[in-house]
C-alpha cells in the first residue's frame, strides 16, 4: 500500500460545509500542490466538485456513492493521467474505466478507513485510505463487477452533467465511448444484441411503488416522492416535462390546469398536456387508476377542489419560493425515492437485488421506459402508446421496445422442461 500517492479529497457529508468554508481543507490544497499538475486547475477541479457534491448532501447514500467515485476519478485524473477536469475528453473516460477493472493492489484497501481525521482542531488527511476496498478477499485481486462498474458510470453521468452546465468541460465524454468499454468482460460481449430497454421489471417496479405507499402513509414528507414517481412513470414522462423551465426566453411552470377533463362518445377521461422534444406539444391520457393519485397530492398541498379546476394556475409541484420544481430538484427527489425502495429491500435481505437497483437509481428514464414498456406488454396499442411518448412514429417504437412476441418467446423458453 505505500505506493499510492493519491489521497482522499472530499470529506463525508457532515463535515461538508465545513470542508467548503474552509476552501477545501488546508490538508488537501497542501497534497494537490505536490502533484505534477495544474495546480490552480486542481484547486478549481475541487471546488467545482464540492459545489457538486453539496447538492447531495441531504441523501446520504447518493452522496456517498456519489463521492466515492468523484473520489477515485480526480485521484486516477491528477496522479495516473496528471490531468484536470478541462483535460477530460472519452480516451480518458476509456483508459479510466479499464483502471477502475483491475486497479494497482496499492490503491486498494483491505477495509475501510474514513478519508479524515481529526488532529488539533482541523481536519487530517488518513494515510491509510485508499480509493477501493477488498473486503471479502485477502488473497485475490480486486476486480470489479459489472454492477460496480455500471454505478460508476451513472455517478460519473451525473457528475459530467454538472460539469458541462458549469462550463468546465464542453461536451459529454461518454457520447465516443462504447459502452463494452465499462462493462466486466467486454471480450465476452456480442457484436449482435437482440433490442433491450433500460426499465425496471415488474418485480422492481412493485417494490419501488408499494415502499413508496407505505412511506407515504406514514411520513407526509414522502407525498411528494410517490407522486412524483407515479406521475412520471404513469404518463411516461421526460423530467423536462414535469419542471420548470425556458421556452423562448420564457419561464414555462407547469401548473393544474395541464390537466384537462374532456368528453368523447359521452365518456369523460384526463388528459395532461406538456411540451415534449423540441418543444412539441403532446397530450398524454391519464388512467383511471391515476386519478386518485392526483387527489391524494392535491389534499397533501391543500388544493380548493379534489380534481383540478379550469384555467387553476397554481404549479404542480410548488416550490417553497413559489413557482415550480427545477430538473435537478425532481431528479433528487426521484432518486430519493427509489433508495427507499433499495433500502427497504436491504433490510428484507434482498442484498443482490438492491444492489442492481442502487446503481441505477438516478436514472430517470427507467420511469418512462418502465410505464411505456408494460402499456405495450399489457396490449395497448403501439400506434397509441407512441402518440403519448411523443415518438414521430409508431416504427420508431419498436425500435425502442421490447415486442410482445419477444416477451412470448423467452417466457416459453424459461418453461421448457429439462
Amino acid at each position: 500500500m505505500t505506493n499510492f500517492k493519491g489521497f482522499p479529497i472530499i470529506d463525508a457529508a457532515s463535515h461538508l460545509d465545513r470542508q467548503i468554508q474552509e476552501g477545501g481543507y488546508p490538508a488537501v490544497r497542501n497534497a494537490i500542490g505536490s502533484l505534477s499538475v495544474n495546480s490552480d486547475q486542481a484547486l478549481r477541479d475541487l471546488e467545482v466538485s464540492l459545489q457538486y457534491l453539496s447538492d447531495y448532501s441531504a441523501v446520504p447514500g447518493t452522496y456517498n456513492r456519489f463521492r466515492s467515485e468523484v473520489q477515485r476519478f480526480l485521484n486516477y485524473l491528477w496522479v495516473v493521467s496528471e490531468r484536470t477536469l478541462v483535460h477530460v475528453d472519452s480516451q480518458v473516460v476509456t483508459s479510466y474505466f479499464k483502471f477502475l477493472k483491475t486497479p494497482p493492489a496499492s490503491w486498494v484497501a483491505p477495509s475501510i478507513f474514513s478519508g479524515f481525521q481529526n488532529n488539533q482542531g482541523s481536519r487530517a488527511i488518513n494515510p491509510r485510505w485508499r480509493p477501493f476496498t477488498n473486503q471479502r478477499s485477502k488473497t485475490k485481486r480486486y476486480e470489479a463487477s459489472s454492477v460496480s462498474l455500471q454505478s460508476s458510470r451513472t455517478a460519473l453521468t451525473s457528475y459530467f452533467r454538472f460539469l458541462r452546465q458549469h462550463q468546465i468541460i464542453s461536451g459529454d465524454p461518454f457520447l465516443e465511448v462504447r459502452r463494452r468499454n465499462t462493462r466486466a468482460k467486454p471480450s465476452t460481449v456480442l457484436n449482435q444484441q437482440e433490442n433491450t430497454v433500460r426499465r425496471y421489471t415488474d418485480w422492481q417496479w412493485s417494490y419501488i411503488r408499494n415502499t413508496l405507499e407505505q412511506s407515504a402513509n406514514v411520513n407526509s414528507y414522502f407525498e411528494r416522492h410517490l407522486f412524483i414517481i407515479i406521475t412520471m412513470k404513469t404518463l411516461f414522462l421526460r423530467i423536462s416535462e414535469l419542471s420548470v423551465r425556458f421556452i423562448d426566453g420564457q419561464i414555462r411552470v407547469p401548473v393544474f390546469s395541464d390537466f384537462k377533463q374532456q368528453v368523447q362518445h359521452g365518456e369523460e377521461f384526463w388528459v395532461y398536456t406538456t411540451l415534449g422534444k423540441g418543444d412539441k406539444k403532446r397530450s398524454i391520457t391519464c388512467p383511471d387508476e391515476y386519478i386518485p393519485y392526483i387527489k391524494r397530492w392535491r389534499s397533501h398541498i391543500g388544493c380548493p377542489s379534489p380534481l383540478p379546476l379550469p384555467g387553476e394556475h397554481g404549479a404542480i409541484l410548488p416550490s417553497r419560493r413559489g413557482g415550480g420544481l427545477g430538473s435537478r430538484q425532481i431528479q433528487r427527489i426521484c432518486e430519493e425515492g427509489i433508495m427507499l425502495a433499495v433500502q427497504q429491500m436491504t433490510a428484507d435481505g434482498f442484498l443482490d437485488e438492491a444492489s442492481q437497483l442502487a446503481a441505477i437509481a438516478s436514472e430517470t428514464h427507467y420511469l418512462r421506459h418502465t410505464g411505456a414498456s408494460q402499456a405495450i406488454e399489457g396490449g395497448a396499442n403501439i400506434r397509441h402508446i407512441s402518440e403519448e411518448l411523443g415518438h414521430s412514429s409508431a416504427g420508431f417504437t419498436e425500435q425502442i421496445y421490447v415486442n410482445a412476441d419477444q416477451r412470448k418467446r423467452r417466457s416459453s423458453g424459461r418453461k421448457r422442461a429439462i
